[in-house]
């Protein structure tokens, strides 16, 4: 195992998010201080915008951490539900009792937050992945600001992706002492910290740095900056996977060859997902191809000049007029090949060698043109490829994983474990995991997959992989799936927490 190869205590680029290890550079420290202020001044709105695996979750843990015994922080890692679904969280979190009659949640939610304000405690809601938030939540979340502003005991934290400001403009409630725009901007990291922050996660996970001086080379390290683009999660999993291949390569070195790409962070990368092995094969396979056309033309020349006897003119003779079985040649129709049609004799007068010579020179062409073209074979295998993916019917694989997931819930009972890939909740969730099913990563898994449906508006859809004995067994096949799995920052978990996630 790479650990021990390279003397570690623990996975430096594991995907878990763990607090004490914070890379502080690429403006990450700047802004968690501001964030902590926003908070200490009582601003009641801030946002937290960056791209998907920017750290956005990871800094808001370390800014929690930060603040004093007056906050109390009421963490919705996932506010996909009804303003009312929200509203009833946050009170149960901040101490409403679950049983018993209820009154209006936000006249309860006021009333539990006046008692934090009479013991000088202020309370902020932390919303991440808010621009899954659907709209009419969102503006219902603002409008209930307004009404909280007077308390001036709460914050709303909102963290997302960019597409959270895009919902954000299009709202129509804005009220007096509430900023829509406070907010700060995660950056990804340039070259230079991409290093130091290979170096700083090696080091926080053991490695001697006397023993190792060097672990990624300048060109490895440029690598994986160029195909993660500075995005830290992306860089996490280069990273480890390059850590891998250099142990099986028994090396203390991570080279050039031992990084991989991500394909899906490049988009003008569009030959990435083809191997250069099958694109010299193609190429090779095309040279013969017209080297085979080629050999043809050559064999026609061949037949022409050297068939058989009655195909033969009769040598000239000098002087006197010679009369020669002329046999006139018609190409067959059938595609593909030139057998000569041979008419009854005739005679007729000679035909000088200079006229015969230009007659082959038109037969010679007229055969060139008239050979049908090879196909492309990248073009063959892409028309396959299309017509296997067409004949695949995804509302059948959707169905069909649904059911499969009645018997794999049963793991809940014994104790069992899954990974969690996705969780989707728009009113296109069901048709773009139907395109997921068909396409051939995906498809070539998919006895490994299943679906649960929680029955909420939009309807959440939540794809499970596998089952497994135990957590570190899960966790060992997470760390290892492909690419195109990892990039939905899968993570381990036991079916009955699964289960529990998707009970209404």
């Amino acid at each position: 195992m790479y650990l021990e190869h390279f003397e570690l205590h623990t996975s430096p680029f594991r995907e878990e998010i763990d607090p004490e290890i914070f890379f502080p550079d690429a403006g990450r420290d700047a802004i968690c201080r501001k964030l902590q202020a926003d908070l200490e001044d009582g601003k009641p709105f801030v946002k937290l915008i960056g791209q998907e695996g920017s750290g956005k979750t990871l800094l808001c843990k370390v800014l929690f951490e930060q603040l004093t015994g007056d906050f109390e922080v009421i963490y919705l890692e996932n506010p996909t539900g009804s303003f009312d679904d929200l509203l009833h969280i946050i009170c149960l979190d901040l101490g409403m009792e679950p049983i018993g009659e209820q009154m209006d949640p936000v006249e309860e939610l006021k009333q539990l937050l006046r008692r934090r304000k009479k013991s000088s405690r202020r309370v902020v809601f932390v919303f991440d992945d808010a621009e899954k938030i659907f709209l009419a939540t969102l503006e219902r979340l603002l409008r209930l600001l307004c009404e909280l502003s007077e308390l001036s005991v709460c914050t709303f934290l909102f963290a997302g992706r960019p597409s959270l400001n895009t919902n954000l403009e299009q709202l129509t409630v804005y009220c007096t002492g509430v900023d829509i725009e406070n907010g700060y901007r995660l950056q990804a990291m340039t070259l230079e910290e991409s290093g130091r922050y290979l170096i700083y996660r090696l080091l926080a996970a053991g490695l001697n740095s006397k023993k190792h001086r060097e672990v990624f080379t300048g060109e490895a390290l440029e690598k994986i900056y160029k195909s993660a683009a500075g995005n830290p999660r992306m860089t996490n999993i280069l990273a480890e996977e390059a850590l891998r291949k250099s142990c099986s390569e028994k090396s203390f070195m991570v080279l050039l060859d031992h990084v991989g790409t991500e394909p899906g962070l490049r988009k003008d990368n569009k030959q990435a997902a083809v191997p250069g092995f099958f694109q010299v094969l193609g190429e090779k396979k095309r040279l013969l191809a017209a080297g085979g056309i080629v050999v043809v033309l050559l064999a026609i020349l061949f037949f022409l000049f050297s068939g058989p006897e009655e195909f033969k003119k009769p040598p000239i003779q000098q002087g006197t007029p010679a009369v020669t079985d002329a046999r006139p040649v018609e190409q067959d129709k059938v595609p593909g090949s030139m057998p000569l049609k041979v008419q009854a004799p005739e005679k007729t007068a000679a035909i000088p060698v200079e006229q015969r010579q230009e007659q082959s020179v038109s037969i010679q062409a007229t055969a060139k043109k008239e050979v049908p073209p090879r196909q492309d074979i990248k073009e063959v295998k892409e028309k396959k490829l299309i017509a296997g993916v067409a004949a695949r019917n995804g509302e059948e694989l959707f169905q069909e994983r649904l059911r499969a997931s009645a018997a794999w819930l049963a793991g809940a009972y014994r104790g069992q474990y899954t990974i969690q890939l996705m969780m989707l909740a728009s009113g296109q969730a069901e048709s773009n995991v139907k395109k997921l099913l068909v396409q051939d990563d995906y498809f070539s898994i998919i006895d490994n997959l299943h679906i649960l449906r929680k029955k909420t508006t939009p309807p959440t859809l939540f794809v499970f992989y596998g089952t497994f004995p135990s957590m570190d067994a899960a966790r060992q096949v997470r760390n290892k799936m492909p690419v195109f799995l990892r990039k939905h920052h899968p993570y381990a978990l036991s079916i009955a927490d699964a289960l529990t996630k998707t009970e209404d």
